[in-house]
């Protein structure tokens, strides 16, 4: 086993073997018609991981204790809860 198969539990065994155009073409089918809710999802979560990195360079500039603190603590666990019911 490569190194690849190794870390991720790959295993070529696991698929099933393209024996037909027929086949072929139901995987594409198939792969077309999820590809654009997969690339949404991952936008969504690009958007989500960027708006957390911004929160947390937002926090070191904040005191602990502060009313401003106490604000991006508020406004952040409201963006945490939304995101959370949104997944």
């Amino acid at each position: 086993s490569t190194l690849i198969e190794k870390r991720s539990n790959f295993s070529i065994r696991k698929y099933t073997a393209i024996v037909s155009l027929e086949q072929c073409q139901r995987y594409k089918d198939y792969f077309n018609a999820e590809y654009e809710e997969y690339w949404n999802l991952h936008s969504h979560i690009d958007k989500t991981k960027e708006n957390f990195r911004q929160f947390h360079e937002q926090w070191k500039s904040l005191t602990a204790g502060s009313e401003a603190h106490q604000v991006k603590q508020d406004k952040t666990m409201k963006t945490v809860l939304q995101h959370n019911i949104i997944l």
